[in-house]
C-alpha cells in the first residue's frame, strides 16, 4: 500500500471510531485528560483498527518507546504518536514529540516509520462539552522543513511548530528517509552547537563569579 493511501485509510477508520465526539464529549479537567481519553479508546480498539487496514498490531509498548501504538504492514514497522491539538485560542499546545536521539534510533536503527496522529478539538457551543474537529495522519519525516524545531531539554526535545492541518498541503510525499536525515541532521547539529556555546558561556559566568569573590553573578 502507498504511504499516502495508508494514512488516508487510517484517518477514515479513526474518524469512524470517534464519530460520536463530533457532537461533543463531556469536558475533561484539562487537555491532557482529553488526550488520555483519546489514547485509551485507540488502545482498546487497536487490534480491530489494524485488522481493518490490513496490518499486524504490535503489543502496546512500554513507556520508553517514542510511539503510543505500533503495527507492521507488508513487513514495514510503523510507530504512531497520538497528539491532541487544542484549537481554543486561549489554550497552548507545545507540539512536543520526543527526544532527538530516540527519533534517530527509531528511524535509522529500527528502520521504522514514525507517524503523527493529530486529533484536533475545541470547546463546543455547549461549554460543558468539547467537540472533535479533525483527525489528520502524516509521517513525521514528510512534514515541511519549517515544522521541525528542537529545544534544549535533556539531549534535545523535538517539537512541531505547526499542526498537520496547517501544513497538509505542503507535506512532501516524495521525500526519502535519507533526504529527511540530511534536513533534520543539519537542524540537530545547529542545535547542539548552540547548546555548546550556551553551556560554555554559562561556565565562564560561574568562573567569573568565583574569581570575583562570589559576588554579582551574571549569565
Amino acid at each position: 500500500m502507498v504511504l499516502g493511501e495508508f494514512c488516508t485509510v487510517l484517518e477514515e477508520k479513526l474518524d469512524d471510531l470517534f464519530s460520536d465526539l463530533r457532537d461533543g464529549a463531556p469536558v475533561r479537567e484539562d487537555s491532557r485528560a482529553f488526550g488520555a481519553m483519546i489514547e485509551k479508546r485507540i488502545t482498546d480498539n487497536w487490534e480491530d483498527l489494524c485488522k481493518s487496514i490490513g496490518s499486524e498490531p504490535i503489543p502496546h509498548p512500554g513507556r520508553r518507546t517514542i510511539y503510543d501504538f505500533a503495527c507492521t504492514l507488508e513487513g514495514q514497522l510503523f510507530g504512531f504518536d497520538v497528539k491532541t491539538k487544542d484549537l481554543d485560542s486561549t489554550r497552548y499546545s507545545d507540539g512536543g514529540v520526543c527526544a532527538v536521539g530516540n527519533l534517530f534510533k527509531f528511524l535509522a536503527n529500527d528502520s521504522g516509520i514514525f507517524v503523527v496522529v493529530e486529533v484536533a478539538h475545541q470547546e463546543a457551543e455547549d461549554r460543558t462539552k468539547r467537540r472533535l474537529e479533525d483527525i489528520k495522519v502524516a509521517p513525521f519525516h514528510l512534514l515541511p522543513e519549517d515544522t521541525y524545531r528542537i529545544e534544549n531539554l535533556g539531549t534535545g526535545q523535538v517539537r512541531l511548530n505547526y499542526s498537520i492541518t496547517e501544513t497538509q498541503d505542503r507535506i512532501n510525499w516524495d521525500r526519502s528517509m535519507h533526504e529527511f536525515f540530511d534536513v533534520f541532521g543539519e537542524l540537530a547539529i545547529k542545535h547542539y552547537e548552540r547548546v555548546k556555546r550556551d553551556a560554555d558561556g554559562r561556565a565562564e559566568s560561574v568562573k567569573a563569579f568565583l574569581s570575583n569573590g562570589y559576588q554579582n553573578f551574571r549569565l
